[in-house]
């Protein structure tokens, strides 16, 4: 039996989406109204990819931003919002996809067994996916943007 009232709802983020390339000062103003926000150094992991790392924080979304020359290099998003099953993360996984040239625009995805690596040469940009939790990572690589 097909009941038109059941049929699951597309992914549509509960956060602000960040672009990236965006200029510190109005990322700094989106964070500022999503919730608390923490300037840092980045974590090792991240020093390769960013000069500092602006964070914020509601109640149930993390979403951190690496700055590289006043502009976002990467933004990372950790909420619980659609992270109840693997179809629903694969719901989120696919927003962000979509969002970012489609998944025709991507290579084929590589994993190490608990992250998914996709990868849109055209457009320069990795987007890397926990699967245990959901998070979501857009990394611009394209060296023309980060030449110091």
């Amino acid at each position: 039996m097909n009941i038109p009232f059941f049929k699951p709802k597309p992914f549509e983020p509960s956060f602000p989406i960040i672009p990236l390339l965006e200029r510190e000062e109005d990322v700094l103003q989106i964070l500022e109204a999503h919730g608390e926000t923490k300037r840092k150094e980045p974590d090792n992991s991240d020093r390769t990819i960013s000069q500092e790392t602006i964070t914020s924080e509601s109640e149930h979304t993390r979403i951190s931003v690496g700055i590289f020359n006043g502009k976002v290099r990467y933004t990372s998003y950790l909420t619980e919002h659609y992270d109840e099953s693997e179809k629903k993360r694969g719901a989120k996984l696919a927003y962000f996809l979509q969002l970012h040239g489609g998944i025709e625009e991507f290579e084929e995805p590589w994993d190490n067994g608990y992250t998914i690596f996709w990868r849109n040469k055209k457009k320069k940009i990795l987007i890397v996916f926990g699967l245990h939790c959901g998070p979501v990572r857009i990394i611009d690589e394209n060296p023309e943007n980060w030449k110091v």
